[in-house]
């Protein structure tokens, strides 16, 4: 596994402001107190995962009883995911493991909006991804393993675990010689592990490349708009709830907090877990304008 530290993290999301959503500047945030205040702040709630209810392979015990506390109180939530790289019903598997007791319809992945967006299918795809054997769409697709992944007329980037520096160079070459789009499923720079480990995710290897690639990237994940407006349609459908009436709960302020901001959803950025587990929030807020709804030390 590859590391970067959150600090060099925000400052590479910084260097790419241009390339992510605008969003509304914000006053400084409320500061909360406990989760006993946090599930007041809404009649919704949009949780993401790493960093508000998990690190790495752990729960966050808090996560947990405050996830039983939104049941108790009977406020609906979705759990909005950047994670791509295993189909959702491992992915809920996931979360049960760890106690929670998420029904499938109440995570959204961006790799399930990802399908939605695709269209018509290309004549073929490179598939970067642990797997392609369980992709939920009928597609010709090549793993990183196969000679023919470089001749792809589109390439999915799914998840980061089997990529490299070398990998990263060798499409960078293909794609100079032949431009070809690339749909990332997971905007994220990195994700926290747990001790202060962070792992390169997607994001790292195509939100921060030269212009000439970046403009054949589309993005589906937060920050991005797509999964925000189908968890808003769903919310509205589902809930007869309103963007104002939910509060998205992240760690991260370039993914989470904007992405929310910039769709009219009450923010509220979490410190104490993932990505601003060493501290560092407050200043990173007012170095990057980008302000929360909430802020909440530890649940």
């Amino acid at each position: 596994m590859s590391h970067l530290p959150s600090l060099e993290s925000f400052w590479r999301y910084e260097s790419i402001r241009d390339r992510l959503p605008l969003s509304p500047l914000l006053p400084p945030a409320t500061m909360l107190a406990s989760k006993e205040e946090l599930v007041e702040v809404s009649k919704g709630f949009f949780l993401d995962a790493f960093g508000v209810l998990n690190v790495g392979e752990k729960a966050i015990k808090e996560a947990l009883e405050f996830v039983a506390m939104l049941r108790a109180k009977g406020k609906p939530l979705f759990v909005l995911t950047n994670s791509a790289s295993i189909p959702k019903e491992r992915l809920v598997a996931f979360f049960t493991a760890l106690g929670y007791d998420f029904a499938p319809h109440e995570v959204i992945s961006s790799r399930e909006v990802l399908w939605r967006h695709l269209g018509e299918p290309a004549p073929s795809y490179g598939i970067i991804a642990p797997e392609i054997w369980t992709l939920e769409r009928p597609l010709q697709g090549y793993g990183v393993w196969h000679e023919e992944f470089w001749e792809s007329e589109t390439f999915l980037f799914l998840g980061s675990g089997v990529w490299s520096e070398a990998l990263q160079e060798k499409l960078k070459k293909t794609l100079r010689q032949r431009a070809r789009p690339i749909w990332v499923a997971n905007p994220d720079i990195t994700a926290p592990r747990g001790e202060g480990r962070y792992s390169l995710e997607p994001g790292f290897y195509t939100l921060l490349e030269e212009e000439v690639l970046f403009e054949q990237m589309r993005f589906i994940g937060k920050p991005f708009p797509s999964i925000f407006e189908h968890a808003l349609a769903r919310a509205k459908e589902e809930w007869n709830l309103l963007a104002s009436e939910i509060a998205m709960v992240g760690d991260t302020l370039h993914t989470d907090i904007l992405g929310a901001n910039a769709m009219g959803i009450k923010s509220v950025l979490l410190e104490g877990y993932g990505f601003f587990a060493q501290g560092g929030a407050k200043e990173a807020m007012e170095q990057s304008q980008i302000h929360p709804s909430y802020h909440l030390l530890h649940y």
